[in-house]
């Protein structure tokens, strides 16, 4: 189970250690020698697992600890204490602060190696259990949770450094109609058949989620109005020419799209701007459906 450690220790002999019994089981091990160099690095480097001694130049082990715990992107990486202050009072206030487990230096190699496994192994399970809670289990796209956590983040630092971004809300038209004529298992299935579509036409960087019923909701990081018609009206004529059923009567669908800009749209809260592409997309069912619309655009 090969995995991405970071290791936060200032002694050489330390390091050095730590690094040749990692490398048997080909971990892969990042090194930084106190606390502000390790948060330097964690910007840039999410591991599997922090190895953390207690003893620092610039800030104890136990500080270090307390400010990962309070940031929600570190809360599900196991921190290892690999110190030789390893006293009651030192695991105490460790576990309370957030640790995952204490080792003293000195210890046996397969000690460390099996508690780092057993701890990866932890980290495994929670990321899956994480990654079911925000996924739909019907489409198998992200839940409107999850959109509703990444709009807040996005919305937040797009107003913060004047970033745009559009949000996109898209439904299925005429779909009670689809459920009445095929049944609601082909429903199903049509609505699994739009969400790998609208999946295959979107960036890495963009959010797909199932918004609810027969709605999605897409939001688009660094996009603008004409970029985002362009994602949009790609999919909306590939949705369009895609048969959704293999029986003998192939359905056809059409999606209607309704989309906001933060920055010409002027919303002052995230709510607000999903409130905008919901009104542009009760215009565009209101022109016809099968079509695009703006917010603030006509």
């Amino acid at each position: 189970m090969a995995g991405k450690i970071f290791v936060v220790e200032d002694n050489k002999k330390d390091v050095e250690f730590l690094q040749v019994t990692l490398a048997k089981e080909k971990y892969t091990v990042i090194h930084a020698p106190d606390g502000k160099t390790a948060f330097e690095m964690l910007e840039k480097n999410q591991p599997d697992i922090i190895i953390l001694d207690l003893l620092l130049p610039d800030m104890d082990g136990f500080e270090i600890c307390k400010r990962l715990r309070a940031e929600e992107r570190f809360l599900n990486i196991p921190i290892l204490f690999f110190t030789s202050s390893i006293n009651m009072d030192n695991k105490l206030l460790g576990l309370q602060l957030g640790a995952s487990d204490f080792l003293g230096k000195g210890c046996d190699e397969r000690e460390l190696l099996l508690r780092i496994r057993n701890l990866l192994s932890y980290k495994k399970q929670y990321d899956e259990m994480a990654r079911l809670s925000v996924i739909d289990s019907l489409t198998h796209v992200y839940n409107r949770r999850y959109f509703k956590h990444r709009l807040m983040d996005e919305f937040e630092r797009g107003r913060r450094y004047i970033r745009e971004f559009c949000c996109m809300i898209i439904d299925v038209d005429n779909f009670k109609s689809i459920n009445d004529t095929y049944g609601h298992l082909v429903g199903d299935d049509a609505l699994r058949h739009v969400a790998a579509i609208l999946r295959r036409n979107t960036r890495a960087a963009d959010v797909l989620c199932r918004y609810g019923g027969d709605e999605f909701g897409l939001l688009l990081p660094e996009t603008n109005f004409p970029g985002a018609f362009v994602t949009a009206e790609r999919m909306r004529v590939i949705v369009e020419k895609t048969a959704f059923t293999k029986t003998d009567k192939p359905g056809k669908i059409t999606l209607s799209f309704g989309i906001s800009s933060l920055i010409e749209g002027g919303a002052l809260g995230m709510d607000e701007l999903v409130t905008q592409a919901d009104v542009a997309l009760y215009q565009a069912k209101r022109g016809g459906r099968n079509r695009i619309s703006f917010y603030g655009r006509k």
